[in-house]
């Protein structure tokens, strides 16, 4: 290690000296005699021992040892013994409080000291003791350590900064001598302060005379101006000077747009600006946007390796990453993420390949390619970072750039892309349990947290003590409202006892929704509760969003598709809830509009893949079919029209929210219900008309098959010993399981 100036004189600490280090800190030095043997460490005895006490022991030029003993003196003078470890004294001296002692002088203090002991000693003071005594801000102690740095540097280098990255942090640029290593810790010193600043830095990879360009981000408090700046690595430290004066520095935008190819320190930047409140993260995608990186892949070709990288998701957990491949197996040895500090990290760790096709040389040419989707976990997010790096790694040690185009940031967007990974026929457990399963509920709570109830709005005034709360999610499709709504104002029971909660879920439609709402309040005159969420959020949030708003004893989720065949229905699903204690939800018998059967209870079945799939009883027979006319006991009842107490609805926290887009909330609600002892129960004298998946089909990423596939798998893994036991010793040998339609899938139609 070295350092720009070394000092001649010496320092004689034979006999023990104290020192003020701060206003109440003292410092107490002893060069241990010659006599003692050389791993002697020695202690001090006195009255009452001061707390904390921070020693250390540094090498001297000529082979001895300088103890160090730095405390709080206390108010009053005391008689202070140093010992030897077996009780020996070696010298003795009184402590006078730390306002009546001398200052410490460094330059004496550095006398006779080795090198190496010097930089430890600047070290310690910046590190341990700084900490121990919580004395940064100390005048004293602050002009100890200026003054040591300068012993050490007479004229430090200096840093400059490139730009302000956001209010009180700044990228500074320096360099330092390649032999330092890895940045651990940097401090900056001011005006009566010492900081502790970021310790991520960007460290240049080419070595030029000895020296690399390093970066890193200050980050507030941050001292005004000239300061000085300390790198402490574990090979030593490098001080340099950070210049007065007004700021010449670029703007963050200006300095972006200029440092294109500086893919390492616009990470950083970026995950400096994902740290900060509000408008960071927005800031650091706004950059990306403007000015991308250059794309990279490999073109196809049949003779050369080739691949490109047009999937990569960097989430607060890990990095989704998937593209294609095509090269023979001797030369490709796989494909990497390239971190912000350049490691390397191989996506074949944790990949699933597949058959797909890259267009070829021209637009209707495609080839045959090896798809892939891989997760990387990742122990800090890299923030909001639009463009991931990777590389082809061949089996030469040859490597080849991929950078993809500017990737999703919205969480809903993330999500359809995260569907879109695999194809439908290569959804399975392989590619989900460690790959897509990670990312999505990733995604899932990143949307949860940006979703909430935006504004309600009261149609007529509330009931005082409703029996019963009817909450209706509205996704898009208004075109069963007002049937709906008419059904039930026309039945007395309904219109005495419920109140009705229309939750919208797609804000976009706010004002139609609005509007048709406070006309068909005006025709009938049933007092309505209107809940307008911030954005879609899927069938369960907006479910359980109204559910919040609910009074009644009595619960019913309702799809906006169901309507009432004839009054009446309602207080048929209510009675034996109020009457029957071990009930846990009940749900009537639904019909296509042909009158053909489109529900008579859950049931659950596997598929070939071993995945269990809800489906319906007797679903496409006759609506009079004999054995749909017995209320009886069953696995599962739809979410299409699905009633419970309160009480038990919260007391399973309502729908399980993390399925994606709207499927399979409904089973795994009576999967919860029934692990608290209850029963399911379908009733056939309530019988509504069920307009089936009208909603749901707006959406392509469900109809794709992807999302449908993922619920099912999700759900299976959540409750497999659960329907197991439940189809195999309660229902295996229903003599009214459905003969019909037993090996279709049950729909159902999404909020």
């Amino acid at each position: 290690m070295t350092f720009d100036v070394s000092i001649d004189a010496t320092g004689d600490f034979r006999n023990a000296k104290i020192f003020r280090l701060g206003a109440e800190l003292a410092v107490l030095i002893l060069d241990l005699p010659t006599s003692l043997p050389a791993a002697t460490r020695c202690l001090l005895s006195m009255d009452q021992s001061p707390v904390p006490l921070v020693s250390m022991m540094l090498p001297l030029g000529n082979g001895g040892q300088r103890m160090f003993w730095a405390m709080r003196s206390g108010n009053q003078a005391q008689s202070v013994d140093i010992c030897t470890e077996d009780g020996a004294t070696v010298d003795t001296i009184v402590m006078q409080p730390a306002r009546t002692l001398a200052p410490l002088d460094v330059e004496a203090l550095f006398a006779g000291l080795a090198p190496d002991a010097r930089i430890k000693f600047v070290n310690n003071l910046l590190t341990v003791w700084r900490s121990a005594f919580r004395i940064a801000g100390d005048d004293l102690f602050s002009m100890v350590v200026e003054d040591a740095l300068h012993m050490l540097v007479a004229e430090p280098q200096a840093a400059s900064i490139m730009c302000q990255v956001a209010p009180g942090r700044h990228l500074i640029e320096t360099t330092i001598n390649a032999d330092l290593g890895d940045i651990i810790a940097i401090y900056a010193l001011g005006v009566a302060s010492i900081t502790r600043m970021a310790v991520r830095v960007v460290l240049g990879r080419n070595v030029k005379h000895g020296a690399r360009s390093c970066h890193f981000i200050t980050e507030a408090p941050f001292p005004s101006p000239p300061f000085l700046i300390v790198l402490l690595s574990k090979n030593g430290l490098a001080i340099r000077q950070l210049a007065d004066g007004k700021p010449r520095y670029s703007s963050l935008q200006n300095w972006w747009r200029k440092n294109r190819e500086a893919v390492e320190l616009r990470e950083m930047v970026v995950r400096r600006l994902a740290a900060l409140p509000e408008s960071g993260p927005a800031t650091a995608i706004d950059l990306q946007v403007r000015v991308p990186l250059a794309t990279s892949r490999i073109a196809r070709s049949s003779m050369h390796p080739s691949g490109e990288v047009d999937l990569a998701l960097a989430l607060e957990g890990g990095l989704l990453a998937g593209g294609w491949f095509h090269a023979p197996s001797t030369v490709f040895a796989g494909i990497d993420y390239v971190k912000e500090d350049a490691t390397a990290v191989p996506l074949d760790a944790n990949s699933y390949e597949f058959p797909a096709w890259a267009q070829g040389k021209d637009e209707k040419s495609k080839a045959d390619v090896t798809g892939f989707v891989a997760w990387v976990p990742l122990a800090e997010s890299p923030g909001p970072l639009l463009q991931p790096r990777f590389q082809m790694r061949l089996a030469s040690g040859a490597v080849m750039p991929l950078v993809p185009e500017p990737q999703a940031f919205d969480a809903a967007m993330q999500r359809n892309h995260v569907l879109r990974a695999v194809p439908p026929q290569h959804a399975v457990d392989g590619a989900f349990r460690t790959i897509l399963a990670p990312a999505l509920q990733d995604v899932e709570r990143r949307l949860g947290r940006t979703i909430g109830i935006d504004r309600t709005k009261d149609y007529g005034l509330p009931k005082d003590a409703p029996l019963v709360s009817i909450v209706v999610p509205l996704y898009r499709v208004l075109d069963f409202l007002r049937f709906q709504l008419s059904g039930m104002a026309t039945d007395p029971w309904l219109a005495d006892n419920a109140e009705i909660i229309y939750v919208l879920d797609s804000p976009e439609i706010q004002d139609e929704t609005e509007h048709l709402l406070g006309g068909l309040h005006l025709l009938h005159g049933l007092a309505m509760k209107f809940v307008v969420m911030n954005r879609n959020g899927g069938y369960a949030r907006a479910c359980n969003a109204g559910a919040r708003f609910a009074r009644g004893a009595i619960l019913v989720m309702l799809n906006s598709d169901v309507v009432p065949s004839a009054p009446g229905w309602l207080q048929v699903l209510s009675r034996p809830l109020l009457e029957r204690p071990k009930l846990g939800a009940i749900g009537p018998k639904l019909i296509f509009e042909d009158g053909s059967l489109q529900h008579a209870g859950l049931y659950f079945g596997r598929d070939q893949r071993g995945i269990w799939l809800n489906h319906h009883f007797h679903k496409g027979m006759p609506g009079d079919y004999a054995p749909a006319q017995h209320a009886r006991e069953v696995p599962g009842v739809t979410g299409a029209c699905l009633v419970t107490r309160r009480a038990t609805y919260e007391s399973v926290g309502g729908f399980t929210e993390d399925y994606v887009i709207g499927d399979y909330e409904d089973s795994d609600l009576c999967l919860k219900i029934r692990r608290l002892g209850l029963q399911i129960a379908y009733e056939p004298a309530a019988c509504l008309y069920h307009f089936e998946r009208r909603s749901i089909r707006r959406s392509q990423d469900y109809m794709r098959g992807v999302a449908s596939q993922y619920n099912s798998w999700l759900h299976t893994q959540r409750w497999e010993d659960d329907i197991t036991e439940l189809m195999a010793n309660q229902f295996g040998k229903d003599r009214d399981r459905p003969v019909a339609a037993a090996g279709r899938t049950r729909e159902r139609n999404a909020a």
